[in-house]
């Protein structure tokens, strides 16, 4: 075979639509994720904010994130990350009447799988055997935290009138709950990675 030749552009192409295909399977898995896990432990149901109201509840949508963003790279992680958050923006954000985070999270949720990507390809193997895990979850949340924060504590005030000390403090229970939950996701891509049928499983499904 030639480098460039006729099979090697079929086996791209062949590549390419298979981590097409692998993205968005991992969304729709992040979002089923994100139902149950909405739906299992739902922390503050609805808390009214003048003209919106605001919702805090489990989420763990990540966990499909991560795995995209380890076997994929930082690419699919993104997707993963914006596809994934589409349920979440539509519960937090669109069903409570606020267009900022409904148009907002899955952008941030896009930043943590372009982060974990980027992190877990630097980190190579030592990232595969598990013990790295929950400070690479952590870590990665790291931007979309940064982006949380300024839309709570600087959009926030400005579109709907909310007072800034009230977004501060929203703000920072948001953000306890997420590396919480970033941790917690570690743990578990812990012990999937660990599991050697798991591991080769999806690896031989992105590859």
């Amino acid at each position: 075979m030639v480098n460039g030749g006729p099979l090697e552009v079929v086996n791209m192409r062949g590549r390419s639509t298979k981590g097409i295909v692998m993205t968005g399977i991992m969304g729709a898995f992040g979002n089923a994720l994100s139902f149950l896990s909405i739906r299992v432990a739902p922390l503050v149901p609805s808390l009214p904010l003048g003209p919106i109201s605001v919702s805090i509840a489990l989420d763990m949508s990540h966990i499909a994130t991560f795995i995209a963003a380890l076997f994929g790279g930082p690419i699919p992680g993104c997707l993963t990350g914006l596809i994934g958050g589409l349920l979440a923006s539509y519960e937090f954000g669109f069903s409570k009447g606020n267009l900022i985070t409904g148009f907002g999270l899955p952008i941030g949720k896009a930043l943590t799988g372009l982060t974990a990507g980027i992190i877990l390809r630097r980190f190579g193997s030592r990232s595969r055997n598990g013990v790295m895990m929950v400070p690479i979850t952590v870590a990665s949340y790291i931007p979309e935290g940064a982006y949380t924060a300024l839309l709570f504590i600087y959009i926030f005030p400005i579109a709907f009138g909310l007072p800034r000390w009230i977004a501060s403090i929203l703000t920072l229970q948001i953000l306890a709950k997420a590396f919480i939950e970033m941790a917690v996701m570690g743990l578990i891509l812990m012990g999937l990675i660990r599991n050697r049928g798991f591991f080769e499983y999806i690896k031989g499904l992105f590859s």
